[in-house]
C-alpha cells in the first residue's frame, strides 16, 4: 500500500472517532428529545366483577393489547418499559349486547403520551343463563353376534349446564358414550359425558356440576324362529287350497336366552279362512309370548292363500289312446280290440284341469309277459295334479296274436 494510500485511511478512521465522541458527548450531556413506539401493551379491564353481579359475562375479547407512543427526554423515555404504561377500560354499567368501550392511558412522570391506537375496544357481552337437558347414550363398536341392546336407563336422566345464553343455544345435546364391543351380559357403567352442538363438537363456555352418568343397559338374546299360521273354519265345497305363503315366513325375536330356548315357533291370530279366499294379501296379527319382543316391531306379516275352484273333465277314449307297454317281439294286439272303449273322469283345479285335452293324460297298459291269446289286461292312469275320478272300464279282454 503506498505512503498516500495509508494516510488517507487514518484520517478516515480518526474523523470516525471524532464523531462517536461527539455523539456520546451529545446524548449525555445535551440529553434531546425522544420518541418511543410500544406495540404490547397490556389493557386492564376494570369492573369485572360488577359485570358478574349482573350475570353477565365478556365473551370478547378475552385479552386486549394496544399500540402506545410516548415521548420526552432521551434520558427518560429510555428508562420505561410496556410494564410500566397503564391502559384501562372501564366495564362497569355496560348489558347485553356488542359495544365499544373507550382505553383510557396513563404514562409514567417525566414522559408524554404522544399517542396510542386502537382508542376503543369492541366488547361482546352477553347474559349467564342455565337449562336442563337430557342426557342422551350413544354406543360404539358391535354387540356379540346374536344379542341386541335394551333401551339404557340413565342416572341422573338430565343435567343442568350453564353459560352464555349465545354459546348454550349452540348446545345440541349432552352425550354418554358407551363401548359394547363384543359385549354378551348386560351393562352397568359410569361415563363422562359431553356436551356437543349439531356437528358433534364440544360446545365451548358452558359447564355443569353433573361431569358423569350412570348407564345401565340390558343386552338381550336374538332367535329366528317359524311363524305358524292359525285358520278358522272351512273352505267351502268345490275349492281346495292350493297353496299358503307366510312373508316372512321366520321372524326374529329378542328376550332373555332362557325364555327363548323354549320358544319353537310364533303363531299368528287366528285369522278366517273364508277372509283369504278373496284377498291376495292379507295382514296378520302374532302371538307375542311375554317377555318377548320382535328385533324389528314395526315389521309387518302378510298372509297369501291360493284357493282355487274344483272341475271335473270326463274323456272318452279308445285302446289307441292308451300307451302300450313291454309287448314282445312279433307279437300285435288285435285291431277290433284296439277299437274298445271306455270312459275317464278326472277331477283337480281349474289351472290344471281346464287346459287338459286327453294327449296330456298319461294312461298305460302293460303286457309284460303275455304271449299269444286271450288275456283280461287292466288300464291305469297315471295322475298328475289331478285325481281320477272313474275309469270305466277298468280293465279289457284282448287277442295277441303272432305277425
Amino acid at each position: 500500500m503506498g505512503k498516500e494510500k495509508k494516510n488517507e485511511w487514518t484520517l478516515k478512521i480518526f474523523a470516525l472517532a471524532i464523531a462517536i465522541v461527539l455523539w456520546s458527548y451529545v446524548m449525555s450531556e445535551v440529553n434531546p428529545m425522544w420518541t418511543e413506539e410500544f406495540r404490547n401493551v397490556k389493557v386492564n379491564f376494570l369492573n369485572e366483577a360488577s359485570l358478574e353481579r349482573q350475570g353477565i359475562v365478556i365473551l370478547e375479547p378475552e385479552n386486549v393489547e394496544i399500540k402506545v407512543t410516548i415521548s420526552g427526554r432521551r434520558s427518560d423515555v429510555i428508562k420505561i418499559s410496556a410494564d410500566d404504561i397503564i391502559a384501562q377500560v372501564d366495564l362497569s354499567g355496560y348489558g347485553t349486547g356488542e359495544v365499544k368501550v373507550p382505553v383510557y392511558v396513563q404514562v409514567p412522570v417525566g414522559v408524554t403520551l404522544k399517542d396510542y391506537s386502537p382508542k376503543e375496544i369492541l366488547f361482546k357481552f352477553d347474559r349467564i343463563v342455565s337449562k336442563e337437558v337430557p342426557v342422551t347414550v350413544e354406543t360404539t363398536g358391535e354387540l356379540a353376534e346374536g344379542y341386541v341392546l335394551g333401551n339404557p336407563t340413565v342416572k341422573p336422566q338430565t343435567v343442568v349446564v350453564e353459560g352464555p345464553s349465545s354459546w348454550l343455544n349452540s348446545l345440541s345435546k349432552v352425550v354418554a358414550t358407551v363401548d359394547v364391543s363384543g359385549i354378551t351380559d348386560d351393562i352397568d357403567v359410569t361415563r363422562p359425558i359431553k356436551l356437543l352442538d349439531d356437528e358433534g363438537n364440544s360446545v365451548r363456555g358452558i359447564s355443569t356440576k353433573q361431569n358423569s352418568v350412570d348407564i345401565t343397559i340390558p343386552v338381550y338374546r336374538v332367535k329366528s324362529v317359524p311363524i305358524e299360521l292359525q285358520t278358522t273354519n272351512q273352505l267351502p265345497d268345490g275349492y281346495e287350497l292350493v297353496d299358503i305363503k307366510l312373508n316372512p315366513s321366520k321372524i326374529d325375536i329378542v328376550g332373555r336366552k332362557e325364555i327363548l330356548d323354549k320358544i319353537e315357533s310364533i303363531s299368528t291370530v287366528p285369522i278366517d279362512i273364508n277372509e283369504l279366499i278373496s284377498n291376495t294379501n292379507v295382514p296378520v296379527d302374532l302371538i307375542i309370548p311375554e317377555d318377548v319382543k320382535l328385533l324389528n316391531p314395526d315389521q309387518k306379516v302378510t298372509v297369501t292363500l291360493n284357493v282355487e275352484e274344483i272341475m271335473t273333465k270326463t274323456f272318452e277314449l279308445t285302446l289307441r289312446d292308451v300307451e302300450i307297454l313291454n309287448l314282445s317281439s312279433g307279437l300285435s294286439i288285435n285291431e277290433d280290440d284296439l277299437n274298445s272303449r271306455f270312459s275317464l273322469s278326472i277331477q283337480g283345479i281349474r289351472s290344471v284341469i281346464e287346459p287338459l285335452d286327453k294327449d296330456d293324460v298319461q294312461i298305460q297298459m302293460d303286457l309284460e309277459g303275455l304271449g299269444e291269446g286271450s288275456h283280461l289286461v287292466t288300464v291305469k292312469v297315471k295322475e298328475d295334479n289331478f285325481k281320477v275320478l272313474s275309469l270305466l272300464p277298468e280293465s279289457f279282454q284282448i287277442r295277441i296274436r303272432r305277425n
